[in-house]
């Protein structure tokens, strides 16, 4: 045995016994602590102490020895009893009653006892550290039991078979269920969401972090979450079930509904001016044609009475006053020129209907514009958000901009369509004002260029300008919050921050390619589906 082993051997032998005992384990002076107890009753306060790692009790207790192994106990150090002699009966009578071993005193006493001794203080430290691992495991489970049920985060784990096998109370709210209720039921109607995602984990071990998806609950309500999620594997690698963390992001999306209203009403502001000139020009020649069309009804009432002269006159049969009223008729009509009025009156409301419905769309757009999202997806025409968005910052822009239109025909997307136009009207006006910044005071135009296309997966939207461009040390913070290379007044640094935002909320991807003094591409790539709940798969 080593120094560092220093065990506690505990030698139960009665007054005046022999010392072959002692002699035996005194070899293993240095490596070994021992004491002498007389009696069981010494024995059994010793052994409770929790000092004592092995007790020896010595052959001539004779039935004392039965007592000095209930005085030990079930869960106490084990006992070596040295026996008179070699007597398998006699050894096999100790072990039924409890001891741990048993040893002659004849022959070789030290050497037998002493590896005996080794083997049971092996096996004791053995125990004592499996109970103190078993502890730790247990401590760890109730403190890890501890965490989850008072974590903030909802967490749910499934089975292989994707069935629910714990919940937490968070889990429990946000689902509106109780854990009795969910516990072995399999993810099914009302967790579509959150099932693919957990059975893409249990099928390819992907890990999704941050993810959005929504929980149906059995009353109806739709509740919005992040969510991410992880396979469990056990020793061998292999994937024994999945576990999801997430949030009810209620809360949340109103909060971004209220900032992107916000961020609308803004932009509305940098275009009132724009819009108001666009509206006062129909309203301008509608009212000119309104004046206009007022005259021309003083003179057709003026060829009426004229006409109401003439019927009075046939319906009299008198010939003389027949003939004097139709010449009276003719006088007015060729003084008035009615044909002219005639053809000139329908002009003037054909432009009028036309300026009519100008402003009936310009005001269609900015309604549906402001309007705040329904806070569902719904299936959108993604060229028809950005022809009505292109609408409203036109007036702004025309200007000092050539707008090109290149629209490819686009199956419907799955989106938050208001979002999808702020995205839009933030790129323009930062298309607009970078346009605006290269031309300076000198004069001149600009080019801004809209594309759409279908992709392999979904729709990609562009949208390229000629201004300024960015420099390339910017192009890694362009989506930055409150990052701006806008003159101090210009912009806040959220527009571009806000696109991204919204762009990942529907699982896709914004990028910027620039080109400083030649203006900027902007893409914007979305899945048809939405893919909110996979944009975050790794």
């Amino acid at each position: 045995m080593e120094a560092s082993s220093r065990v506690h051997i505990l030698l139960v032998e009665p007054p005046g016994a022999g010392r072959e005992v002692s002699a035996a384990l005194a070899a293993l002076a240095g490596a070994a602590r021992v004491s002498v107890a007389s009696d069981s009753r010494s024995c059994a306060d010793l052994c409770a102490a929790g000092e004592v790692d092995v007790v020896v009790a010595h052959p001539e207790l004779g039935e004392e020895a039965s007592a000095v192994l209930a005085s030990a106990g079930l869960d106490g150090p084990p006992v070596v009893v040295v026996t008179p002699a070699t007597d398998p009966a006699a050894a096999l009578e100790w072990f039924r009653r409890g001891a741990a071993d048993c040893v002659a005193a004849r022959g070789q006493l030290p050497e037998a006892l002493g590896l005996a001794l080794l083997e049971q203080i092996r096996r004791r430290r053995a125990i004592v550290e499996r109970g103190a691992a078993d502890r730790r495991i247990r401590d760890l489970e109730r403190y890890n039991d501890h965490i989850i049920q008072n974590m903030n985060s909802a967490l749910l784990v499934v089975d292989a078979a994707a069935c629910i096998t714990a919940c937490n109370p968070p889990a429990e709210r946000i689902l509106g269920r109780d854990a009795e209720g969910l516990h072995g039921r399999p993810l099914g109607p009302g967790l579509d969401g959150p099932a693919r995602l957990l059975q893409r984990s249990l099928a390819t071990g992907a890990r999704f972090r941050g993810a959005e998806s929504e929980i149906v609950r059995e009353d109806g309500s739709v509740v919005p979450i992040g969510i991410s999620c992880a396979p469990i594997l056990d020793s061998d690698g292999v994937r024994i079930g999945a576990v999801a963390t997430f949030q009810d992001l209620s809360e949340m999306r109103q909060l971004q509904r209220q900032v992107l209203q916000s961020e609308k009403l803004a932009s509305l502001g940098q275009l009132a001016a724009g819009v108001a000139h666009e509206i006062n020009n129909p309203m301008g020649f509608i009212h000119a044609n309104l004046a206009q069309m007022a005259e021309y009804a003083r003179d057709l009432r003026r060829a009426w009475s004229r006409v109401e002269e003439l019927q009075k006159a046939l319906a009299a049969g008198q010939r003389e006053e027949v003939e004097g009223a139709a010449l009276r008729l003719a006088a007015t009509a060729d003084e008035v020129d009615v044909a002219y009025l005639l053809s000139d009156l329908v002009k003037a409301i054909r432009e009028s209907q036309e300026g009519s419905e100008r402003i009936r769309h310009i005001v269609s757009d900015l309604r549906d514009f402001s309007h705040q999202d329904t806070g569902q997806r719904v299936p959108a025409d993604v060229n028809q958000c950005l022809e009505s968005t292109a609408n409203i910052v036109w007036p702004m822009m025309k200007h000092l901009v050539v707008l090109e239109k290149e629209y490819r025909e686009l199956p419907a997307v799955s989106c938050f369509p208001m979002q999808l136009k702020q995205v839009f009207m933030n790129l323009l006006v930062n298309a607009f004002q970078a346009i605006e910044e290269r031309i300076g005071p000198g004069g001149g135009s600009g080019r801004i260029r809209l594309r759409t296309r279908r992709t392999a997966d979904g729709v990609e939207i562009q949208v390229e300008d000629d201004g300024v461009g960015v420099a390339a040390e910017n192009l890694g913070r362009l989506f930055d919050p409150f990052f701006t290379t806008k003159k101090v007044g210009m912009g806040t640094g959220l527009g571009l921050s806000t696109c991204y935002s919204i762009v990942r909320r529907h699982g896709g991807t914004i990028r910027v390619e620039g080109r400083p003094g030649r203006g900027a591409l902007f893409r914007v790539l979305l899945p048809l589906d939405g893919g909110g709940e996979e944009a975050d798969g790794d």
